[in-house]
């Protein structure tokens, strides 16, 4: 492919901190739809144990993984290497149609901060998204450098004033901040559903760095920037979040569009909260600038592996950036950030509930696959205490699944159905790495997808056809009807909920069974 090099940027450990610390969190914002949907005590707790069972894994596998393989869009080359082409392209899959998602969550933060603040109409907020994707978009054809020091000097400033936040907030203090316990109406279950997906969501993203991992001249810096960024993700959380609500109270008044950290400034240091709106606005432009740098790239490896359309690997002459990969993943934000910040954020997090299970298994396969791989970085506590480490948030995730809610649980499944079908599609018009390397990577003939993949087909329809009968009869005893019908205004949902969950397990199981069919004469001939 012509012109087809990513140029390599010089981009220090600080550099990488500033984008690590950008993609997952560029201050708490988001944190305010926990408080009031599950309750003040509940979001606290959840904040202090989800680094234990869910970042603490992911980070320090990516760490690992990263280290060994520091490849360009390093996840989907993790998960390839360990399970072949079709568990690569899954994860690659649910990446992308993540990262749709994700930056568009950024944009919508960014503006309801303002809005809450100055006040804005819907059309002045739609035009400020497509204002700030605009100058992002410019920033990030620039070149990851130029990314990276924006987003240093942007986590810097966030930094400050959420310490300044903590700082007043402590000083203010006149709630308990861990009362209630867990919103008023809800059980500790309930509770908890209310608040995980967004507190998946808030320690989600230490492996997004690795999509850059081809465009830096010593890739082994971002380990070191994964291991730094962590503690200041978890400290700018829960200080602040402690701090807040005692100082504030209202708990049930929170939210992203609704009582904040911006309320600690205003009301006990007005000259401070101007520049802490103005923080709140630019953190979150600063996830959107480090986020469509690193969702670019997955479509661009992508398309490199003949698994996505060809012009998205375009690569800019002068600059040596996607630029295509950018500007479409741009345009796609600028047509989602009409959507409500919490229906995005859910939406994404069952997404990445499956994408972080395939790296989790990934990493403990490739222990066990290729021991002698060098790891400079490596997780110390034993090949059979890593698989433990690395199990617990993939049953974390399986619960996840389930008490998230019934709507965002059938959505999201049937949306993972869509990636073992994308697969066939693509597969069969570029061909994949058998275009690459048909020696390797052969193809069955007959249905020009890889040597196996109807197997590999099958047991995904068939996974996919478990969890949704699973939920057929868990989910009509663990939720309440009445809430879907005041939600959405009919009286019904529930039932259309449960039927489409029917339906689409008994697709994915035809769909199984079929492909099983064709695998058993699944040969290169």
């Amino acid at each position: 492919m012509e012109g087809n090099t990513l140029k390599k940027r010089k981009v220090g450990v600080l550099g990488v901190v500033g984008m690590v610390y950008a993609m997952t969190a560029a201050g708490a914002y988001g944190i305010e739809d926990m408080v009031s949907s599950s309750g003040p005590g509940m979001t606290i707790i959840m904040l202090i144990v989800l680094p234990l069972i869910w970042a603490f894994p992911i980070a320090l596998s990516s760490c690992e993984l990263g280290s060994a393989i520091p490849e360009e869009c390093g996840f989907y080359k993790w998960v390839q290497r360990a399970l072949g082409e079709f568990w690569g392209f899954q994860v690659g899959w649910l990446k992308n149609v993540g990262m749709f998602i994700n930056v568009a969550v950024f944009v919508v933060l960014a503006t309801d901060y303002i809005a809450s603040y100055i006040g804005m109409t819907n059309l002045q907020a739609y035009i400020m998204k497509i204002i700030i994707i605009a100058i992002f978009t410019w920033v990030n054809l620039r070149g990851v450098k130029e990314v990276a020091l924006v987003s240093s000097v942007i986590s810097g400033a966030i930094l400050v004033a959420f310490a300044g936040i903590a700082i007043i907030g402590f000083c203010h203090m006149s709630h308990n901040p861990f009362e209630p316990v867990v919103a008023t109406g809800l059980t500790t279950v309930g509770s908890i559903g209310s608040s995980i997906a967004i507190g998946m969501w808030m320690y989600a993203g230490y492996e997004s760095m690795s999509a850059l991992a081809g465009e830096l001249e010593d890739p082994q810096v971002i380990p070191k920037g994964i291991l730094l960024a962590l503690p200041l993700v978890i400290g700018t959380y829960v200080l602040p979040t402690i701090a807040s609500v005692g100082a504030i109270g209202r708990w049930d008044e929170w939210g992203s569009d609704g009582v904040s950290y911006i309320n600690v400034a205003r009301e006990f240091a007005p000259v401070f909260g101007v520049a802490f709106v103005l923080v709140a606005f630019i953190s979150n432009i600063s996830m959107f600038n480090a986020y469509l740098a690193s969702g670019a790239r997955g479509f661009f490896i992508l398309g490199e592996d003949h698994l996505f359309p060809e012009f998205l690997t375009k690569i800019s002459p002068k600059t040596g950036v996607p630029y295509v990969s950018v500007i479409f993943l741009a345009v796609v934000s600028v047509v989602l950030c009409a959507l409500k910040f919490d229906m995005l954020v859910t939406a994404v997090s069952l997404l990445n509930m499956g994408f972080y299970s395939l790296i989790l298994i990934s990493m403990m396969i490739l222990r066990k696959k290729e021991p002698e791989l060098e790891r400079p970085y490596k997780i110390k506590l034993g090949n059979a205490g890593t698989n433990i480490f690395c199990t617990i948030p993939i049953i974390v995730a399986f619960i996840a699944l389930y008490i998230n809610g019934t709507d965002y649980f059938v959505t999201g499944l049937i949306t993972m159905m869509t990636g073992p079908l994308a697969y066939i599609l693509f597969k069969r018009l570029y061909g994949g790495l058998y275009v690459t390397d048909p020696n390797q990577y052969p193809i069955n003939e007959k249905t020009k997808l890889a040597v196996g993949d109807t197997r590999r087909i099958a047991f995904s329809f068939a996974l996919l056809a478990v969890l949704l009968i699973i939920g057929r009869f868990f989910l009509p005893w663990y939720e309440d009807p009445a809430y879907y019908a005041g939600v959405y205004g009919t009286e019904n949902m529930f039932d259309i909920l449960m039927t489409l969950d029917t339906a689409a397990a008994a697709v994915s199981a035809v769909l199984a069974i079929g492909f099983a069919i064709a695998g058993k004469s699944d040969t290169h001939a």
